[in-house]
C-alpha cells in the first residue's frame, strides 16, 4: 500500500500550509484563465509551478537544513514572483509575496527580514510605477503590510514553539538533576549511617565486650554463667552490627548501568542503548562518571534536543574509553564551557580526558580515564 509522505514536523501546522497551497492554486487559476497566447500561458504556468515547488521544498525542509541552500531557493522565488508581476495584468501575483514572507523567520532575524521585505517592496514599486505615483505607492504599501503580517504570524508561531522546546529541555534537565540529587543524598545518608554504626556503636560494643571479658575473670563463680551469657550477646550484637555495616558499604558498589538507565527512563521520550557492560573497579570513578554522563545527557537535551543515546565502554591500552552518542541537532556550536570543564576537573585524579565531537547525526562525548582500586 502506498503511503503519502508528510514530514513529521509539519503535521501540527498542516492547515497553515494547506491554506498556502490553496492561495497559490487560486492565484494560478485567475492569472492564467484569460490568457489566450499559448507561449505566455506556458511560460507563466511553468513559473508558477516552479514557485510552488520551491515553496514546498522550503517549508518541508527541517530547520537543520543547509541555510545557504534555503536562501538560494528563497531568492529564486522572489525573482519568479517579481518577474510575474512585471509581465502580469491583474495585480494578483503580488499575494505570493506573502508566502515568501512566511519563509523569512526560518532564515533571518527580524531586522534582516524587514530589510528583505523593504527591498522587495522597493523593486515592486519601481516595476509598477509609471505616471500613477501615489496610486502605485499605496498599492505597494498594502502588499508590504501583508508581508509584515505574514512574517509576524509565522515568527510568533516559531517563537512559541522554541519557548516550548526550551521549557521541555529545562524540565528534562530538572528531572535528571532531581534524580541525581536523590541518588546522591541517599548514598551519602547510607554512608553516614554505616560510618556511625562502625565508629560509634561498633567501638562501644567492642569496649563493652572487653569489659565483660575482664569482669568474667574477676567475679565469683556464681555470677560467671550470667556474665558469660551477657558477653555472648554483646559479641553477637557486635557481629550483627559489622554485618549491617558490610552490607551497607556493599550497596555503595552501585551498578553504573542500572543507575544511568534509571536516570534516562525518568526523562520523557528519551531512550538509551548500552552496547557493552563496563568492568570498573573504583567506586569513586563510578560516582564521578555518573555525574559526567548525567551532565553530557543534560547538555544534549538542552542544546541539541536529543532523544536517543548510545553508550559504549571499551578497555584500550589499560585505559577505559567511554563514548556517549546522541541524535541531537548537529548544527549546534561546540564550545568547551563550564559543563565540560567540570567533567575534566572531576576526572582529573583518574588522568581523565574529555572531548565533545560533532557527527552527522548529533554529537559524541568521549571520555578516557584510568581505572584503579579504592
Amino acid at each position: 500500500m502506498l503511503k503519502f509522505y508528510y514530514p513529521e514536523h509539519l503535521k501540527k501546522d498542516w492547515l497553515l500550509h494547506f491554506s498556502g497551497f490553496l492561495t497559490w492554486s487560486i492565484i494560478t487559476y485567475l492569472s492564467l484563465v484569460n490568457i489566450n497566447d499559448g507561449t505566455e500561458f506556458t511560460l507563466k504556468l511553468i513559473a508558477l509551478c516552479c514557485f510552488y515547488l520551491l515553496f514546498f521544498i522550503s517549508i518541508t525542509s527541517k530547520n537543520s537544513t543547509d541555510l545557504i541552500r534555503k536562501k538560494i531557493i528563497l531568492f529564486i522565488q522572489i525573482i519568479l514572483v517579481l518577474g510575474l508581476i512585471k509581465f502580469g495584468h491583474y495585480n494578483l501575483v503580488e499575494i505570493l509575496l506573502v508566502l515568501i514572507a512566511t519563509q523569512l523567520p526560518a532564515m533571518f532575524s527580524r531586522r534582516q527580514a524587514m530589510a528583505v521585505m523593504i527591498t522587495i517592496t522597493a523593486v515592486h514599486f519601481f516595476i509598477e510605477v509609471e505616471h500613477r505615483f501615489i496610486d502605485t505607492f499605496f498599492h505597494v504599501i498594502i502588499y508590504f503590510m501583508l508581508q509584515v503580517f505574514g512574517f509576524s504570524a509565522i515568527e510568533s508561531i516559531q517563537r512559541e514553539q522554541k519557548a516550548k522546546e526550551e521549557l521541555a529541555a529545562i524540565n528534562q534537565e530538572l528531572l535528571a538533576t532531581r534524580f541525581m540529587l536523590k541518588e546522591t543524598s541517599q548514598r551519602k545518608e547510607r554512608l553516614r549511617i554505616s560510618r556511625d554504626l562502625h565508629d560509634v556503636i561498633g567501638h562501644q560494643l567492642t569496649a563493652l565486650s572487653l569489659n565483660l571479658e575482664v569482669s568474667y575473670h574477676k567475679v565469683p563463680d556464681d555470677y560467671k554463667p550470667r556474665l558469660k551469657e551477657n558477653l555472648k550477646q554483646a559479641k553477637t550484637l557486635l557481629t550483627n552490627v559489622r554485618e549491617v555495616v558490610k552490607e551497607m558499604r556493599n550497596e555503595e558498589q552501585f551498578d553504573l548501568i542500572a543507575t544511568l538507565t534509571s536516570l534516562v527512563e525518568q526523562l520523557p521520550n528519551c531512550h538509551i542503548k548500552i552496547e557493552n557492560e563496563p568492568n570498573i573497579n573504583s567506586l569513586s570513578l563510578k560516582q564521578q562518571l555518573i555525574f559526567c554522563l548525567q551532565e553530557g545527557i543534560s547538555n544534549a537535551l538542552r542544546h541539541g534536543k536529543a532523544t536517543e543515546f548510545i553508550l559504549n565502554f571499551q578497555l584500550i591500552d589499560e585505559k577505559l574509553q567511554i563514548t556517549l552518542k546522541d541524535n541531537g541537532r548537529s548544527d549546534v556550536d561546540i564550545t568547551f564551557g563550564s559543563g565540560l570543564t567540570g567533567m575534566q576537573e572531576r576526572l582529573a585524579e583518574f588522568n581523565g580526558e574529555v572531548k565533545l565531537l560533532s557527527s552527522i547525526n548529533g554529537h559524541i562525548l568521549k571520555i578516557e580515564v584510568e581505572d584503579c582500586y579504592d
